[in-house]
């Protein structure tokens, strides 16, 4: 079902990045399947625990970034980053940015966009 939703035409109907996840998810089950480990293995891309602006802004954490260069990267304002890296934090479970940093090095780095 995933390869159908995957494959289908969204055009507008969805989000842009989401026809891209789909993908990547039918890839990732078809990888299970197969039993290949890098699916076993596999983070949870984009992960439904963090949006994608919140992922922007981990990305950006994990470059050693300040929250005001963080603000000023995105457009935001300094609390409201600040309330991403709260947001962030918990909902990886995490206790530092530090933390933050390491867990995205090992589970994203590369598969975003490219922060600095």
């Amino acid at each position: 079902m995933l390869a159908e939703l995957a494959s289908a035409r969204w055009g507008t109907s969805a989000p842009a990045e989401g026809p891209a996840l789909l993908r990547e998810w039918a890839e990732l089950a078809r990888q299970w399947r197969s039993g290949m480990p890098e699916a076993r293995d596999a983070p949870h891309v984009g992960d439904e625990r963090l949006s994608a602006r919140e992922l922007e802004v981990l990305e950006h954490m994990a470059a050693g970034q300040s929250n005001r260069l963080i603000a000023r990267a995105l457009d935001l304002s300094p609390h409201t980053v600040k309330r991403h890296v709260a947001r962030i934090l918990d909902r990886l479970d995490l206790s530092s940015r530090g933390e933050a940093a390491a867990w995205y090095a090992k589970n994203l780095a590369g598969r975003t966009s490219g922060a600095a």
